[in-house]
Formats: structure tokens, sequence, C-alpha cells
């Protein structure tokens, strides 16, 4: 299994159970690879530092560089996982799919 990161921009229409669910449908289908979720968060500043979601923070929407569908904001969301290779190009159909993702974008880890 290799590590991989994938980065998403939700739609900001949505409330934080609405980018919650997203996530944990993600993270359901790993699981069902045989993979798991090392990390979830979200973008914390300009930098590109990724923070954790705390209890009662609740989830924050940034402003984006150029408009993407009509919209000028949106929740970034940041999540690193361990996966099979096959598994990518399943995940990145399904995010195609999905009206509330804006764009998304996988890149692989490099190995320790």
């Amino acid at each position: 299994m290799r590590g991989y990161e994938l980065m998403l921009v939700l739609d900001p229409a949505l409330d934080d159970s609405g980018v919650n669910g997203m996530i944990d449908r993600i993270s359901g289908a790993i699981g069902t690879a045989e993979g798991e979720v090392l990390f979830a968060g979200q973008l914390a500043d300009r930098k590109g530092n990724v923070s954790e979601v705390e209890n009662g923070e609740g989830w924050r929407k940034r402003r984006l560089a150029y408009p993407i569908e009509k919209k000028t904001e949106g929740y970034y969301v940041v999540l690193r996982f361990n996966t099979p290779t096959s598994f990518i190009a399943q995940v990145e159909r399904t995010l195609n799919l999905d009206e509330s993702v804006l764009r998304y974008m996988t890149t692989r880890l490099e190995e320790d």
C-alpha cells in the first residue's frame, strides 16, 4: 500500500454535518478497500499548514483564489491515507460525480 494525500474543495452551502458526512463516506470507502486513514483536517492558513478540526471549533470556509461554479468560498479538506493503488481511480470517479465537490487533487506521498 502507498501513502496518498487528497485535498478537496467542498461547496460552501454544506454545513459541518455535510462536511463530516463527506469525510465519513470517503473514510469508509478507504476502509472497505483495506486502507487506513491517517489524518483528516482542514487547511489552516495560506502557507499550506493543515490542522485537525477540534470539538466545538467547526469547519471554516476559506476564500477561493478564483470563482468555481460562481462560488467564491469553500471548505478545504485534507485527507492522508494508505490504500492500494487501484483504489485511487475509484475514489476520483466518485468525487467527479458528487456535486458538493468543487475540486479535488490526489497526490502520492513520498516513501520514507
